[in-house]
């Protein structure tokens, strides 16, 4: 068997000296004869003058035309062959590539689309796959050979057929690439090349295959960077839209196809896809004379495919009732507190109609290899440190085998790789998670959402936990919808779970308690304190903000003026305490604490301090509950908006003033912007000199005794 290896290249003198050994010693390992050839597109770089006598075994020829499909076809004419292998020049090979991949180049195969990994290895010393089995979807008025099934997921069958190639590796028929002509150059420079190709060979009922066991390495935009390379934009919509008009006879995609082309309002896309319809125009009519297969077929096909092997049944149709409704609501929701304009609200909700007739609910990971699971955290600090204790338990219950692999994604990564135990694998962004497959997606501000699941991949006791899950979420689906906010919502509603710490075990699994099992580590603890001068210390941390990213000033803070009296009032009382304000830096500072060291903390270095301060002084907030999961002893906590019933802890000075019965988060969307009484009276009445008595009165700093008449209106331990 001959095979011609491919490679074009423009520029890449770098890629080759890197890549093109791989190659080479992949060939050498496989014997028999086995050319490679690059063509060169008119390299600025030296590339003919060099590399020929750094690889005298590789054949180096000039394009005579410009662009990468031009390139390919001169190299594909240089020598006859049974088999074509079209590799780009950023691409590592493994030694055995060529052995492995001989048992696929059959004479009834037409391609065989290769399995492409990343060239750089991510942190936790796993490949992440690029390119696997590719399907044919249709999307958006175009067809579309972007969805991959990977390697972990694949069913176990004989040989997999593949609805497209990759053009950074794949092998062609010599004999049937000849047929078609090649690579159709009205497509140059570059871009879906290949997808043309694979697509008219699909068309004519050809076969491709998709070869699991190769391995290649792709440095992936090392030839061309998609998405920064506005030339390369056009460009991809440019060929999308002639890759339609010549392969497509399906008179609704075609008709799909001009109503986006007319609506790009893009002059210049206009210009140069009706400067090139006369050659496209001829092309098609050989197209639709050697179809063999229609567009509504191969799109038939491939979705049989994923349908029957990686789609669930009876969790998938209980995850899909009403989810449509489910987004809808939660659309309008948004919606209607984003614009003011009816016009505007309609306009969104009628896209959001159409989006929803696709909806699907599902998981993107099914069959083989270990359960992977993805939890979402939503929310502020202290809902992630409530929602990490309880994938503590989660994990302890129900994740404790080798078998079970548990990510976690959070909009701030930082927070999360700082508090997050050492179980979970991958610290995500909310963003970062969709690269990934997961057999169970769970999404947690208060209470666990299943996202996706997968039934097929579950342990017994990890899907009747789902299925728990999602009999709560039908049953009580309008109190999730229509709480004005989520804040506090089990207490409105739920009262056996009324505690905010208990709220994500709220179909009571695990059994949570209010002693965390989350314990975050602190980095250099004993550095971190030697930095502020603290070791051996006595002091007390004070702390104003809230940790919404937007807000400055919210009803959730006891006023200013209050803070710096008690302030002053702690001087003269506790003279052997140092007061240190901290925080993130954001807003207006205190000012008369011994210092300040708000936003000058790393996030190792505020654990450490919270942790080991006698005292700290909050509004019910993030770092109150750090504190808490820190085990670092009582805080004195303000509650206004608030209710000390839902997120007050044992330890603490929980104080709520009686002055004002209402708690505004449980009916106000807007509560940390204003009071719905508009008088705030819940924090102006608790006054600097109450606040004193009661801290003196918790003996937490020593000093006065206080007067048993005065009246108890808060909870703590007794130190």
């Amino acid at each position: 068997m001959e095979i011609s290896v491919v490679i074009p290249s423009k520029n890449g003198l770098h890629h080759l000296k890197e890549c093109l050994p791989t190659v080479i010693k992949a060939a050498q390992k496989k014997g028999g004869n086995i050319r490679i050839i690059v063509a060169d597109d008119h390299s600025s770089d030296g590339t003919l003058q060099e590399a020929p006598r750094l690889f005298p075994e590789v054949t180096f020829i000039a394009n005579s035309s410009r662009g990468a499909c031009s390139a390919r076809n001169s190299g594909v004419n240089k020598f006859p062959c049974d088999w074509l292998c079209f590799l780009d020049n950023d691409v590592f090979v493994d030694e055995d590539f060529f052995i492995t991949a001989e048992k696929y180049l059959r004479p009834d195969v037409f391609c065989v689309t290769c399995a492409g990994y990343s060239a750089y290895p991510k942190t936790a010393g796993e490949w992440e796959q690029l390119d696997g089995l590719k399907l044919l979807e249709y999307k958006h008025g175009f067809l579309r050979f972007t969805k991959n099934i990977y390697n972990r997921v694949l069913p176990a069958l004989e040989e997999y057929p593949s609805w497209g190639v990759q053009g950074a590796y794949f092998f062609c028929n010599r004999n049937k690439f000849d047929e078609l002509g090649g690579f159709d150059e009205v497509l140059e420079p570059y871009l879906l090349e290949e997808s043309d190709l694979a697509y008219r060979g699909l068309k004519r009922g050809w076969k491709i295959l998709y070869a699991p066991d190769t391995r290649l390495k792709h440095k992936c935009g090392g030839t061309i960077n998609s998405k920064k390379n506005k030339h390369t934009q056009f460009l991809s919509k440019r060929n999308r839209i002639l890759f339609m008009w010549k392969n497509v006879q399906s008179v609704q995609m075609r008709a799909m196809c001009w109503v986006r082309f007319l609506l790009s309002f893009s002059p210049r896309l206009w210009r140069e896809c009706l400067r090139l319809r006369g050659k496209i125009r001829e092309k098609a009519r050989e197209e639709s004379r050697a179809a063999r297969v229609s567009d509504n077929a191969l799109l038939m096909q491939s979705s049989a495919f994923f349908a029957h092997y990686l789609s669930g049944s009876v969790l998938r149709r209980a995850l899909n009732v009403s989810h449509q409704l489910t987004y809808l609501q939660e659309r309008l929701f948004r919606y209607g507190d984003k614009y003011h304009s009816v016009w505007q609200i309609a306009f969104h909700m009628l896209w959001a109609c159409l989006i929803s007739l696709r909806f699907n609910r599902r998981s993107k990971n099914s069959i083989s290899g270990p359960v992977r699971i993805c939890i979402q955290f939503e929310g502020g600090m202290g809902d992630l440190v409530i929602g990490l204790n309880w994938l503590c338990a989660f994990y302890e219950q129900l994740g404790r085998t080798a078998e079970v692999r548990i990510d976690a994604a959070f909009p701030n990564k930082k927070l999360l790789e700082s508090f997050a135990p050492d179980f979970v694998r991958r610290k995500l962004t909310l963003r970062e998670w969709e690269r990934y497959s997961y057999d169970l997606v769970l999404s947690l501000m208060r209470c666990p959402v299943v996202v996706s699941a997968d039934e097929k991949r579950l342990p017994p006791d990890l899907l009747a936990y789902v299925e728990k899950l999602l009999r709560f979420e039908r049953d009580n689906k309008e109190l999730l919808l229509l709480t004005p906010y989520k804040d506090s919502l089990t207490h409105n509603v739920f009262s056996s779970c009324s505690k905010r710490w208990h709220q994500p075990d709220i179909v009571d699994e695990f059994n949570l308690r209010e002693e965390f099992m989350l314990a975050p580590q602190v980095k250099d603890e004993s550095a971190a304190l030697r930095k502020f001068d603290l070791i051996g210390k006595k002091y007390i941390t004070v702390n104003r903000e809230v940790g919404h990213e937007r807000l400055a000033e919210s009803t959730k803070l006891w006023p200013l003026v209050y803070y710096r009296k008690l302030v002053e009032k702690l001087k003269k009382c506790y003279p052997n305490y140092e007061i240190l304000e901290v925080g993130s830096g954001k807003g207006e500072r205190i000012g008369n604490t011994h210092r300040n060291l708000a936003g000058k903390t790393s996030l190792e270095e505020i654990k450490a301090v919270l942790k080991n301060a006698v005292l700290h002084i909050d509004c019910e907030g993030g770092l109150v509950h750090l504190r808490h999961a820190l085990k670092g002893g009582p805080s004195c906590v303000f509650f206004g908006p608030t209710s000390p019933v839902v997120y007050g802890y044992g330890e603490n000075i929980n104080l709520r003033s009686s002055a004002c019965s209402v708690c505004c988060e449980f009916y106000s969307k807007t509560w940390q912007q204003a009071c719905i009484k508009g008088k705030h009276v819940c924090m102006e009445s608790l006054s600097p000199e109450y606040v004193l008595e009661q801290i003196e009165r918790s003996r937490l700093l020593g000093g006065i005794t206080w007067s048993p008449e005065r009246p108890n209106n808060f909870k703590h331990k007794a130190p």
